[in-house]
């Protein structure tokens, strides 16, 4: 994802951001496991030139399910298997490199600089030869229309996030269509987020044709059951909904150098399923997230291999304040106090040989600069404290060990989705730590290709649990998860006001030191309301077929679609 988080099941559990400034070196001294979590590299898949790889053969991944939308830009498109089959079909000025940082791509640009700081203003020189699939040239027009449509000026816009967009005040065209300038009306620290740089392998459209986005209609509804017309080198050839596959070949209109595959398949496999579809060979990769079966499963496979780096995904219980006994800020407090965290994060991460450590900060993740565990303070395992709290809001524990108030017992459902064994176990793990405290939690399994769109999207949920799955931009992808309320990502129906005037000013500051301290006091802020209980960061862990080539796990690097392969 570029400008914001995205929505991931809890299977791929690792962090909604990056290292602050393009850098992932740890801040030991304030980080919970950063040394350790750092030892970890940032790419780990098998490298290898164009030259050696072969030409032709396909790639069969696994998906959670088909989309909802195909525009990634608009609210329903927002979750990780929409932006793992968009990632070879789209691109941007922009691209990640393995450190977290960015570089000019010179298949979409041949110039990416910041012209100006005071007012801020950034240069971008197309590259000419940059098409759309049906062969009209990517202009300066395309990026100025979805600015517009993203910068919530027009509510009618179902928009993922305003973040980075809402600061610019124009696009403007120099001496050609392919080259303008973008004019920040606010300083934004993060600009290279919206120009493209795609986080291992999980794209959001950089641009729109500028058609799509400057109709209201065509932005929401248009690409609910087609795919957005691609300036990558792939394209989606056929989407079929019955076999739940999505296949795609090489765009004829491509540009840049050919793709080494002749096809890539993406099917929707369940989660208890993909370690036996990658035993029987029906895979040729795919994310074993923190899943001990889908390791050992993997670790059998004779031609094939593991691979882990660290991670920009974390799983977590986001809490619905806006109703109920959640609502009160002493119980989403009690309740985290209640959570044992550490236990979770090493039921999850020791059995994937993976080191082990919560997840304690809204913003960075542990083992990149800016991290500081400033979750344990506020919302550290501590029971006595969760029963005071209890006590605070006016409950009172009964004989039979239950919270009441009023003579209303305290009980509370988590949505959960089905057929994720994760899942399922942190749901049993929150349950067991709960009940110490004496407060019920129930169960309320819905079907997992139903529960982003009609259950998370719709804050229809009294608590739940997924993944963010974030970017090398992490101030300000972060904020649309908590602010504004009625934010495209914030389900928690509850924000701390104070907050737009910190993001703002954490934004538009550059100096990445004083940054680093601006988004520390927002991570503090928001841990004294408690929306969200972080859990645990996990590092991608993917199973790879020996052979695969630039392709696996990887923290930050975009993937090179036309270098991955077979090796010959």
């Amino acid at each position: 994802m570029v400008g914001a988080g995205v929505l991931t099941l809890a299977l791929a559990v690792t962090g909604c951001s990056a290292g602050g400034g393009g850098s992932d070196k740890p801040n030991v001294d304030n980080s919970k496991g950063a040394a350790d979590t750092a030892t970890l590299p940032t790419v780990d898949w098998t490298k290898a030139d164009y030259a050696a790889v072969k030409d032709g053969g396909t790639l069969t991944l696994a998906i959670d399910q088909l989309p909802d939308n195909w525009n990634t830009l608009q609210a329903d498109g927002n979750n990780v298997s929409t932006g793992q089959i968009m990632d070879p079909t789209t691109g941007g000025p922009v691209r990640n490199t393995a450190d977290g940082g960015w570089e000019v791509n010179p298949d979409y640009a041949t110039e990416v600089k910041l012209v100006s700081q005071d007012p801020q203003v950034v240069e971008v020189k197309l590259n000419p030869k940059a098409v759309w699939e049906d062969g009209t040239p990517v202009t300066y027009k395309d990026f100025e229309a979805t600015v517009k449509a993203s910068s919530g000026a027009n509510k009618d816009y179902q928009t993922v996030s305003d973040n980075v967009y809402k600061d610019i005040a124009s696009v403007t065209k120099e001496d050609t269509d392919q080259n303008f300038k973008i004019t920040f009306k606010n300083k934004n620290a993060d600009w290279p987020s919206i120009l493209g740089g795609s986080t291992a392998g999980t794209a959001t459209a950089s641009i729109l044709p500028a058609a799509i986005a400057s109709d209201v209609k065509a932005f929401n509804e248009g690409y609910k059951s087609k795919p957005l017309p691609s300036d990558g080198p792939f394209k989606v050839s056929k989407v079929d909904t019955n076999g739940q596959v999505v296949t795609l070949v090489p765009n004829d209109k491509w540009w840049g150098q050919k793709p080494k595959l002749e096809k890539i398949i993406m099917k929707v496999v369940s989660r208890d399923g993909l370690a036996q579809a990658y035993a029987n060979k029906e895979l040729d990769a795919f994310s074993i997230g923190t899943n001990k079966n889908n390791y050992d499963t993997a670790k059998k496979r004779a031609d094939g291999a593991v691979q882990q780096t660290g991670g920009l995904t974390w799983n977590h219980v986001t809490l619905n304040g806006s109703k109920g006994p959640l609502a009160d800020v002493k119980i989403r407090q009690a309740v985290a106090r209640a959570v044992d965290r550490d236990t979770i994060s090493a039921s999850r991460l020791s059995p994937i040989g993976a080191p082990v450590t919560s997840q304690n900060n809204y913003i960075y993740m542990p083992g990149q600069k800016g991290y500081s565990d400033d979750g344990s303070a506020a919302i550290g395992f501590d029971t006595a404290k969760s029963e005071a709290l209890l006590k605070e809001a006016g409950y009172t524990k009964g004989s039979d060990g239950i919270q009441a108030k009023d003579g209303k017992k305290l009980e509370l459902t988590y949505t959960l989705d089905a057929n994720n064994p994760v899942s399922e176990q942190i749901f049993k793990q929150l349950q067991a730590n709960l009940k110490v405290v004496g407060i019920t939690l129930k169960n309320n399994t819905v079907p997992s290709d139903k529960f982003f769109s009609d259950y998370v999207l719709k804050s229809n949920f009294e608590m739940t649990g997924f993944a963010w799955s974030g970017t090398a931009f992490p101030v300000s992808s972060t904020e649309s998860i908590f602010y504004p309320v009625d934010s495209g990502q914030n389900f928690t129906g509850i924000t701390d006001e104070k907050l737009g005037d910190m993001w703002q000013k954490a934004n538009a500051e550059l100096d990445p030191a004083k940054r680093i301290e601006l988004a520390t006091a927002i991570d503090k802020a928001i841990f004294a309301y408690v929306p969200v209980i972080p859990l645990t960061p996990t590092p991608n862990t993917y199973a790879v077929t020996n052979g695969l080539v630039n392709y696996g796990a990887a923290q930050f690097q975009s993937i090179d679609w036309t270098a991955v392969g077979f090796k010959s």
